[in-house]
């Protein structure tokens, strides 16, 4: 996997998360935390885990200590989270797109006590892992979205292409 293919799929990973984030702006804060009983409980705890996720991977990619977790209770409304959400996604495209094909090819070193110690990994691997674990959340999201009411959009990744290719 080459840098460019990696900017590609992170520029996708982002997009697609502005428009999640353009529809639950118009949410309630009530229904940003309401409960449900799937996954993580709240489209807000959906959020809140996936840029915590990604947060966390680039502190390993970066070989940083890892940040603290997130906590819910920081986060009771949408500004409130998007702020760190911003912050967040910044760094990653930042990351993401001063990479070189050389750097792709990095074998990663990763202490995962609670995953059977130590694994290691091409950074593409994990970085492809990134965006996937984000598919799968957003997925998640767009079906709590539509139970709460919300339009919900299609997130195909050729439609994304398609859109913006130039």
């Amino acid at each position: 996997m080459n840098a460019s293919a990696i900017k590609t799929l992170f520029d996708y990973h982002y997009a697609m998360y502005d428009r999640v984030w353009d529809i639950a702006q118009e949410l309630s804060p009530q229904q940003f935390v309401a409960e449900n009983d799937y996954s993580l409980r709240s489209l807000r705890n959906q959020l809140l885990h996936v840029i915590e996720v990604d947060n966390r991977w680039l502190a390993r990619l970066q070989c940083l200590p890892l940040p603290d977790f997130l906590h819910e209770s920081d986060f009771l409304d949408q500004a409130a989270l998007r702020s760190t959400w911003v912050s967040i996604r910044a760094d990653v495209l930042a990351y993401t797109g001063a990479l070189t094909d050389t750097d792709m090819e990095e074998v990663v070193e990763l202490d995962f006590s609670h995953r059977g110690g130590r694994h290691h990994s091409r950074r593409w691997q994990i970085l492809l892992h990134v965006v996937n674990h984000g598919t799968d959340h957003r997925a998640q999201i767009l079906a709590l979205l539509h139970e709460l009411g919300a339009p919900t959009f299609e997130q195909d990744l050729i439609l994304h292409l398609w859109a913006t290719d130039p």
